[in-house]
């Protein structure tokens, strides 16, 4: 079963992907209606099944483990991007008219 052979160093390092992606996104898009901790969360939730994806579709060895990595990146840029695009503000202010 391909769950119990991926390492828990593999399962950690997807989680600080999530929360990186998660806290500079927040950071970098600023105040617009979606707090950093849901996008934190959003991020890790991402990364870790990106990750899980890739590894599943790669397979788990060396080749498979750094592919891993780099679509746990990117599964977790698209999801907090459109988490963004959706629920956030896109004036990045409200207006009170």
């Amino acid at each position: 079963m391909i769950l119990c052979s991926i390492a828990a160093t593999t399962w950690l390092v997807w989680g600080l992907i999530g929360i990186v992606a998660g806290y500079m996104s927040g950071k970098l898009l600023g105040n617009r209606g979606i707090p950093v901790g849901a996008s934190v969360a959003v991020g890790i939730l991402a990364s870790v099944g990106g990750g899980y994806a890739f590894i599943k579709w790669f397979g788990d060895n060396d080749y498979g483990q750094t592919i891993s990595l780099v679509g746990a990146v990117v599964v977790a840029a698209i999801v907090i991007w459109a988490l963004y695009f959706i629920f956030g503000n896109k004036s990045g202010d409200i207006d009170a008219d």
